[in-house]
């Protein structure tokens, strides 16, 4: 009887078990991590057009990508690791920040003149 008794509770735990394991939200792919990402504009480089009055790229919003099933999708079908990011991010660090980190150097630049101006 101690044996049958053990028997279900190992086959509860596991049924128990594997459906919690079920519920679990899985990893989705990001546009953050796609090599398609325009970071700083939010835009896929996939979708868009070219205007042929200027001669720029109109790209499509990468969430709008998203949520169309006949663009990217949920299921992200057009997606590719960007395996670039230790460029990738700074370039685009500085192309959104480039104001302020422009300034920051500028006030030290200053700040190191006018104290070996004093000090000297």
């Amino acid at each position: 009887m101690l044996l049958f008794d053990m028997k279900i509770i190992t086959f509860s735990l596991f049924i128990l078990s594997s459906h919690a394991a079920s519920n679990r939200i899985l990893p989705r792919k990001l546009c953050k991590d796609c090599k398609h990402f325009i970071a700083h504009k939010e835009e896929c480089a996939v979708f868009g057009e070219n205007n042929f009055v200027t001669g720029k790229h109109d790209y499509n919003y990468a969430k709008t990508a998203r949520r169309n099933i006949d663009k990217c999708g949920e299921d992200a079908k057009y997606f590719e690791e960007n395996t670039n990011k230790i460029v990738t991010i700074p370039y685009y660090f500085m192309l959104t920040y480039w104001p302020f980190i422009s300034l920051f150097v500028l006030y030290f630049i200053y700040m190191d003149a006018a104290y070996k101006l004093l000090h000297h």
